[in-house]
């Protein structure tokens, strides 16, 4: 196994073998955006590619939500955004209403 190269500010530091890449990568030491040199193919990698993830997002696309979680959801949203109980300033004297 040849392995793998990292990208850092300083250059590319390495090599490491690709079961070191993955567990520095599970453990947080190497973030999913990193990009990683393949010495056997000379291609650039994202770490995100080499554990089977997506970078930036979530492999699954979210199912809808269904009819009763669309009415709370609906709830939430109009609870959040009615102003009837807001306070504000009368404008001539600056008091509360």
């Amino acid at each position: 196994m040849i392995g793998f190269k990292v990208l850092t500010k300083q250059g590319l530091k390495g090599p490491f073998k690709k079961s070191s890449i993955l567990k520095a990568i599970t453990s947080a030491q190497i973030p999913l955006q990193a990009r990683l040199l393949d010495l056997e193919t000379g291609r650039y990698l994202s770490a995100a590619e080499l554990v089977g993830e997506q970078p930036g997002g979530v492999e699954a696309p979210a199912e809808p939500p269904s009819e009763s979680e669309q009415q709370e959801l609906s709830g939430i949203h109009d609870h959040v955004t009615d102003d009837s109980n807001e306070l504000t300033l009368d404008e001539e004297t600056g008091s509360r209403d």
